[in-house]
């Protein structure tokens, strides 16, 4: 199939494009240009046709309909007035496929949350993806569209520092772990992360382009296996550096001070929403096997960025 990838250079598309080279797929890639997608080479870039431009500008131009794809694979839709315009522009009945984010059951009513918890975010980003999501599903299920929505965790990699075990993304973290310095954690650290590895979330997108009729319609949530409490994290990680865990549970005004402002508004996100999740759907309906846990992802970026 003539496969299209929105926002091809990012953290997704980086892994996505090359699977989708394997299984034998023709690819055109927009990407504004500047990044450089992790562990590309040039026999990648010889495999495939680039189109240099921002995504406003490819749908504003009506660009789809020169490349006319079988799939389009839209990484960095926020908006849903700029998913109307796209998929409007769809005349072949061509397969849309959206990213959307497991925030969008930001306020757990049961865990593990699955596709068929209530969307009911309160922050922007949530609430955009779940409003994007009631849209497609409801023109697909209407014979309007051909559409599925894949919703990830914590997208990780080697190349892209995972949430860490504060909550935030401070590299500092890591030192002070491998140093067997104190870390302190809010909650007693029974908060909850979920990431997923990018090789995963390719695998899912791959899995709903592969069974199409099965994806129709669909959402699916794309994590790890299993979520893992922040102390859990800690003390899986002090023990990979050979050091006893050095924890100490805080109120959360302290937890403020102690790592600033910064990286507390950062772990508030990331607490409050705590996810917790279940990728089973994936599993079943579109065969896919999740091959990283989230320790896979710590101890993978670790190794590849030298902190071990």
């Amino acid at each position: 199939m003539k496969i299209l990838v929105i926002g091809a250079s990012g953290h997704i598309g980086s892994y996505l494009i090359p699977e989708l080279l394997k299984d034998g797929h023709e690819v055109v890639a927009v990407m504004r240009g500047g990044r450089v997608p992790y562990g590309w080479n040039d026999e990648i870039f010889e495999k495939i046709s680039v189109i240099k431009t921002d995504r406003a500008t490819f749908i504003d131009k009506e660009m789809l309909a020169e490349v006319n794809p079988d799939v389009i694979c839209d990484l960095i839709a926020y908006e849903l007035d700029s998913v109307k315009k796209i998929t409007s522009q769809i005349k072949n009945g061509a397969f849309y496929l959206q990213i959307g984010s497991i925030w969008t059951y930001e306020n757990k009513i049961y865990v593990p949350v699955d596709e068929n918890h209530p969307k009911n975010s309160i922050g922007s980003y949530g609430k955009n993806k779940g409003i994007i999501e009631d849209y497609l599903l409801a023109e697909a299920k209407a014979g309007r569209l051909r559409a599925c929505v894949v919703h990830p965790g914590h997208i990780s990699g080697k190349e892209w520092q995972p949430i860490n075990p504060q909550g935030n993304v401070d590299i500092s973290v890591f030192h002070k772990l491998k140093s067997g310095e104190e870390i302190v954690l809010p909650f007693m650290g029974l908060t909850t992360v979920h990431h997923v590895h990018s090789f995963d979330l390719a695998q899912i997108i791959c899995g709903c382009i592969k069974n199409q009729d099965v994806a129709n319609g669909e959402a699916f949530i794309a994590v790890a296996e299993h979520a893992m409490t922040l102390k859990a994290i800690c003390e899986n990680l002090y023990e990979y550096y050979g050091n006893k865990p050095n924890l100490r549970f805080v109120e959360w005004q302290e937890f403020c001070d102690v790592v600033g402002e910064e990286n507390a508004k950062d772990s508030y996100d990331h607490v409050f929403h705590s996810p917790c999740c279940t990728v089973e759907k994936a599993k079943k309906l579109l065969g896919v096997k999740i091959k990283y846990s989230i320790m896979d992802i710590f101890r993978e970026y670790i190794e590849f960025q030298g902190l071990n």
